[in-house]
């Protein structure tokens, strides 16, 4: 369980940083950087076998760590997670798991597999988990550049700018009048990253509103060689296409590796000269503007309410 030579009584008293999709990539660089600066974690990912394995492995390093198993491509598996995690003490939470799929799929509760991961299951887990954010907590939410109409990188990868369609419709294209519905893939997951910026101003906007000292950020980590956000290339081609990308990453703005993007987040999260400083977004940890869109404040209240209303929740409404 992640708590060796200690009581789970004792380890519960720590203040945790709650980091999904922890088990590879950005998240599992993220999770050992906060480790090798002594900070407890919680390990959020799907499969119970992988999620213990890493919660072993940080406990041996003599940190304290506790397991959240849930498939974000359920939502009942999610609340079974948040049930089993219990009343746990964060002083951060980094919503990183994520999708990036072309295939027209689905998630267990019939959303778009992109929305309904990236942006639907993380708005459960936050909400879920905002009375357990300590003063001065930090909330990382992990956007991508390629919202951004005018990144050019990700226009020459291929994914296009996103198309706001409304939070319903992006959520359950398959009930969505004629025209209202994003056909691409790329599309669709643009799009779901666009919502991510959305999701963290609102999520600020609340905490703004009720006085709580959290703050949140939106982050572009870059276009990372070395996750698996591209295995949906034809597996043959994976490997010359990261030798590549390796080459090319100190050379190219906005390409990283994901040990770079994760002591970013860690900076984030757990470093003074941050706090007070949400909501922003940050390429790395640069701030910028996110696109014009992200900053339509309409989009960001039917999104909050939108968002709550298909995952069964109630939110007050922001001011």
């Amino acid at each position: 369980m992640g708590f060796t030579g200690r009581t789970l009584e004792v380890v519960m008293q720590e203040n945790f940083v709650l980091v999904t999709g922890a088990t590879g990539g950005l998240g599992r660089r993220t999770v050992r950087e906060l480790v090798r600066r002594g900070v407890p974690v919680v390990v959020g990912g799907r499969r119970r076998d992988t999620v213990e394995a890493l919660t072993a492995e940080v406990a041996a390093a003599g940190v304290g760590c506790l397991p959240f198993v849930a498939d974000l491509a359920d939502l009942a598996s999610v609340r079974r997670g948040l049930e089993e995690l219990g009343d746990v003490r964060l002083r951060g939470l980094v919503a990183n798991a994520g999708m990036n799929s072309r295939r027209d799929a689905r998630t267990a509760d019939g959303f778009e597999i992109n929305f309904g991961v990236n942006v639907l299951a993380h708005q459960l887990v936050l909400w879920s988990l905002r009375d357990h954010l300590e003063p001065g907590a930090r909330v990382v939410v992990l956007s991508s550049g390629v919202h951004e109409p005018d990144n050019m990188l990700a226009r020459r990868a291929g994914i296009p700018a996103p198309t706001w369609m409304g939070a319903r419709n992006l959520a359950l294209p398959d009930d969505a009048e004629p025209g209202r519905r994003i056909e691409a893939g790329t599309v669709r997951y643009s799009t779901s990253k666009l919502a991510s910026v959305l999701q963290a101003r609102g999520l600020q906007a609340h905490f703004r509103d009720t006085g709580r000292d959290v703050d949140v950020f939106a982050v572009d980590p870059g276009l990372m060689v070395d996750t698996g956000l591209g295995r949906e290339i034809p597996r043959w081609l994976q490997p010359p296409l990261r030798a590549l990308g390796y080459a090319l990453t100190p050379f190219v703005a906005n390409m990283r590796l994901s040990g770079t993007s994760a002591r970013s987040m860690v900076s984030l999260l757990l470093d003074d000269g941050w706090h007070g400083r949400g909501f922003q977004y940050l390429d790395g940890l640069r701030p910028k503007d996110p696109s014009p869109d992200a900053m339509r404040d309409e989009l960001a209240t039917e999104l909050w309410t939108q968002s709550a209303e298909l995952v069964g929740i109630t939110v007050p409404r922001l001011r």
